[in-house]
């Protein structure tokens, strides 16, 4: 039996309840939904086997006790088999409540009152991961922008590279069309996606920055060592007669 940390409406911390108390009583608990990108602005989606349709790489409840980095890693390996690296940075793109009721032929209720909560975590792009998820085909790399062209006109197709352990596969791609995106039925596709694409965006422009700011660092300490190095070459001829 799962155990799940349970929380009031604004999500303040009540107490730990087993899975099947907290969908009886409706208490509020947390989904992480799980997806990766590069500092390229690209986003990596899972194919599901299903349908083939381009989705988030994991979405699962959230355990008691569990810190975000931990179902992060959690849900990496539940679908590619490689845990995230240490060094890696996870941040939340967006956060709602979803409430759920549902009566089934028998009478008996569900009531799923969650958090649903999107993180985004940079992708090993040399990672050796391994599918052996069941409703998981593959795994592909597109571009963040194209994709939210792509869902908020509804027209138009972009380029899906096949991802491969250690890089990707240039000449295995599929275009995808605003139909191949996967979306649940209670939720709007471009809705599910936009948030997280902005996350993206704002990551990888900050990283930007960062490795300009770091060239420019770089750049200055290479022109200081070169002083120095002319200087002291000048002293070495110090106080000798040149003529």
């Amino acid at each position: 039996m799962e155990y799940f940390d349970t929380f009031d409406e604004n999500g303040t911390f009540l107490c730990s309840e087993d899975e099947a108390d907290v969908h009886y009583k409706g208490l509020w608990h947390k989904v992480i939904r799980i997806w990766l990108y590069d500092n390229e602005g690209n986003l990596y989606l899972r194919v599901r086997k299903k349908d083939k349709k381009l989705d988030c790489i994991n979405e699962l409840h959230m355990l008691s006790s569990e810190s975000i980095s931990s179902c992060f890693d959690r849900g990496m390996f539940e679908k590619l088999g490689i845990h995230l690296p240490a060094t890696s940075k996870i941040d939340q793109a967006y956060q709602k409540k979803i409430k759920t009721y549902k009566i089934f032929s028998d009478n008996s209720e569900l009531k799923d009152n969650y958090f649903l909560c999107d993180f985004i975590g940079e992708f090993d792009k040399s990672a050796g991961f391994f599918i052996f998820s069941k409703d998981t085909e593959g795994l592909v790399k597109v571009n963040a922008k194209g994709i939210s062209n792509l869902l908020s006109t509804r027209t138009g197709e972009v380029v899906a590279y096949t991802v491969i352990p250690g890089g990707v596969q240039a000449n295995d791609t599929r275009f995808i069309a605003a139909e191949d995106i996967y979306s649940d039925i209670n939720e709007d596709v471009y809705a599910k996606f936009s948030n997280v694409i902005n996350a993206v965006a704002n990551v990888s422009a900050i990283h930007a920055k960062e490795r300009r700011e770091a060239e420019k660092i770089k750049i200055l300490a290479k022109k200081n060592n070169e002083i120095e190095d002319f200087v002291s070459h000048a002293d070495d001829n110090e106080g000798n007669n040149l003529y």
